[in-house]
């Protein structure tokens, strides 16, 4: 017979643990090759993105990879259901932004472009609805405790994003900053091992 403290998990092995927030950079995909190192996408003295990739700053909400499938079910008329198919994938990122003055984050969000200066000095960004949006790698690093030797960097990247057909939101409100909703839809990238949509770095 087993007892309970030989049952149950006593503490917790924080190097099988991984922090948050996550840092969130992105590149277009027609500048970058997809990253095989995690210095591709930072500098590992100074921890600032590498040239072509952008850090979108602050969030209000945490990152979140969701993923889950369609299904078909297979049913008897004699004994119900007597399996179930799994068929298309659909994997989705979201996260809140709140750094209004981050060009990048209306770029993404909005599909913002072509920045001009007025004759007063101001600068102007426009939106528009296209016929095609951006597409985007997308980065989410964070950090793994390792009790010998600080933390590790974890890096999650999705070589190949869209927009999702889901709205952004650009809302105000009294009393808070400004925020931004994003939904991107990640997809596989033939340049990539395996045609892979989503892949983990972790730093050793």
């Amino acid at each position: 017979m087993a007892t309970t403290a030989d049952f149950w998990r006593e503490g917790t092995n924080r190097e099988n643990v991984i922090g948050g927030p996550s840092r969130i950079i992105v590149s277009k995909r027609s500048v970058t090759t997809y990253p095989e190192l995690i210095s591709d996408v930072l500098n590992l003295s100074t921890y600032q993105p590498q040239a072509n990739w952008y850090d979108l700053g602050h969030s209000s909400t945490p990152f979140a990879n969701t993923s889950g499938f369609d299904t078909t079910e297979w049913e008897s008329q004699q004994a119900g259901v007597i399996d179930i198919q799994v068929g298309n994938w659909n994997r989705t990122i979201t996260v809140t932004l709140m750094e209004s003055k981050n060009d990048k984050v209306m770029e993404v969000v909005h599909e913002a472009d072509g920045q001009t200066t007025n004759a007063d000095g101001d600068d102007v960004k426009y939106m528009w609805d296209k016929s095609d949006v951006t597409e985007w790698r997308v980065v989410a690093v964070n950090l793994q405790e390792n009790d010998d030797a600080g933390s590790n960097i974890v890096m999650d990247v999705f070589p190949n994003c869209k927009r999702s057909g889901a709205d952004s939101e650009t809302a105000w409100d009294r009393g808070n900053p400004q925020v931004h909703s994003l939904e991107l839809r990640p997809f596989p990238d033939p340049s990539a091992p395996l045609d892979a949509n989503w892949y983990r770095i972790t730093q050793q």
